[in-house]
């Protein structure tokens, strides 16, 4: 009885890879609307590289060191050079 169960499961899963292979649609690309979606998202990234470059080149360098504690501390706890 198994057998007779058996023989159509292993038909339907070797029939599936035929099945798959002769219904499988070409790629066609991307549609216009796809295109016009990326070409826009990629025109706002390289809006947004070219202001970060820019803010980055108006930070200027600190070429002094900073002590935040600076004013809380007393003379005789500040730090030795």
């Amino acid at each position: 009885m198994r057998s007779l169960l058996l023989v159509p499961a292993i038909l339907v899963l070797l029939m599936q890879g035929a099945y798959a292979q002769q219904h499988r649609s070409s790629p066609e690309g991307p549609s216009p609307k796809e295109k016009a979606a990326a070409a826009a998202k990629e025109a706002e990234r390289k809006a947004t590289d070219e202001a970060y470059q820019a803010a980055i080149k108006q930070t200027p360098d600190s070429t002094q060191k900073v002590d935040p504690w600076g004013s809380i501390r007393t003379p005789s706890a500040a730090p030795q050079k």
